[in-house]
């Protein structure tokens, strides 16, 4: 199976809530004012800063003035210096929430997780209007996630897909937060769901497949059959509309995983015309003929992956795979030898006793052979003798044959 690696990809939320906020005395007829705003919304940005510098010289000690020029630095690309502003403006006032959101931001941004997760958590998200939510739970999940808690992103992201229903960003990031968590069903469930919302979006469909992997991977029964299912109609679909080596790889392993492996065998071919020296392919190209009982392909397959070269946990697996291979088809040396070469000693054990008892039943097998042809030999001396006469002898051999036919 295939490594799964999920990418965050939230969105920051630059939108501000430029007019809702307490203005500086003045600020309506303050020039700097009103030419950062106008500035800002025609995203230049270089000039908003030279403008709300000002602003903020004239009232270092209001909050909103720092918060502008830390956004506005912020859109200028002027990191280091925007999470000054914007701490400015929360230290000024630690009970705005809007600060506290544009701070969090600002610092997942500048990479800073733990930071950032620590200053959002201080937000209640209950108690934010629609507006805010909007904003602060995609800057939330990001930081808790990469903080190292998703499973405090969960039920923010819980709560605000159901207000935002066709935010397919939302989604993908609770299917991630799931993910981390390690409830891959969960996570398939939302990472389907924002794939359906944007289908042009591949890495939400990658994303949904390799979900649908896991979680068959651990599932029973009708459950395990149906994320399989599922994740390869996705996978078809990805493939479909971009013919790349890894959306034929998926599409086969999801196949494979549905035990369609005529299937599935197509889209590895596709994928190997891609990339034949590609030992992966070969891998699971020879498992798709495993199954099938097509064991000399399978064994062409792995012996080609083993040219290729391979190392690791992959090596052990080609191994394996040959190893069970050869065992299936009751060559015994090669079978552990394989085996052997897998570093698999339960196996090997396994083998060796299977090939000393097929010795046993082959050596068992030459014994009652000898012995219906004595057997044989001795119904064609009765006969012999009952033709020259000697009938008493030939009764006499007749009753040793019933012993030992009794024996």
């Amino acid at each position: 199976m295939i490594h799964l690696g999920f990418r965050l990809g939230i969105r920051l939320s630059v939108g501000v809530l430029l007019l809702a906020m307490v203005l500086p005395v003045g600020a309506e007829d303050n020039q700097d004012y009103t030419k950062g705003l106008e500035a800002y919304r025609a995203r230049e940005y270089s000039t908003a800063v030279q403008r709300f510098q000002k602003v903020v010289e004239q009232s270092p000690d209001h909050a909103g003035s720092h918060y502008l020029l830390g956004l506005s630095l912020r859109a200028n690309k002027q990191t280091s210096k925007a999470l000054a502003s914007l701490r400015k403006a929360a230290e000024l006032d630690p009970g705005n929430a809007t600060y506290a959101i544009a701070l969090g931001q600002t610092l997942a941004q500048a990479n800073q997780p733990n930071d950032a997760y620590l200053t959002l958590k201080k937000v209640n998200y209950s108690s934010l209007d629609a507006r805010a939510k909007q904003s602060y739970a995609p800057a939330f999940a990001q930081a808790a996630i990469k903080a190292g808690f998703p499973g405090e992103a969960i039920p923010v992201l819980e709560a605000q897909t159901k207000a935002t229903p066709k935010n397919a960003d939302l989604f993908y990031s609770l299917g991630y937060a799931y993910n981390k968590q390690e409830n891959h069903g969960k996570a398939f469930a939302a990472f389907k769901k924002s794939y359906e919302l944007k289908p042009s979006d591949s890495k939400k469909g990658e994303a949904a497949v390799k979900s649908a992997i896991s979680a068959g991977r651990r599932a029973t029964g009708s459950k395990k059959d149906s994320y399989y299912s599922q994740g390869a109609a996705i996978a078809e679909k990805l493939a479909g509309a971009s013919p790349t080596f890894d959306n034929f790889l998926l599409a086969g392993e999801a196949q494979l995983g549905a035990k369609d492996y005529q299937k599935a065998l197509g889209w590895f071919d596709r994928a190997r015309s891609k990339q034949p020296q590609n030992a992966l392919v070969h891998y699971y190209h020879s498992q798709c003929n495993t199954n099938l009982g097509q064991y000399n392909s399978a064994i062409t397959d792995l012996k080609q992956a083993l040219k290729i070269g391979v190392s690791g946990k992959m090596r052990t697996q080609v191994h394996n795979q040959m190893g069970f291979v050869y065992d299936k088809t009751k060559k015994y040396d090669e079978a552990i030898t394989a085996y052997k070469n897998a570093g698999n000693p339960r196996k090997v054990s396994d083998v060796e006793k299977k090939k000393a008892d097929a010795a046993k039943n082959v050596e068992a097998d030459k014994e009652k052979a000898a012995y219906g042809e004595k057997l044989r030999a001795l119904e064609f001396q009765i006969k012999e003798l009952e033709a020259i006469g000697e009938i008493e002898e030939a009764n006499d051999l007749r009753e040793h044959l019933k012993k030992l036919r009794e024996q």
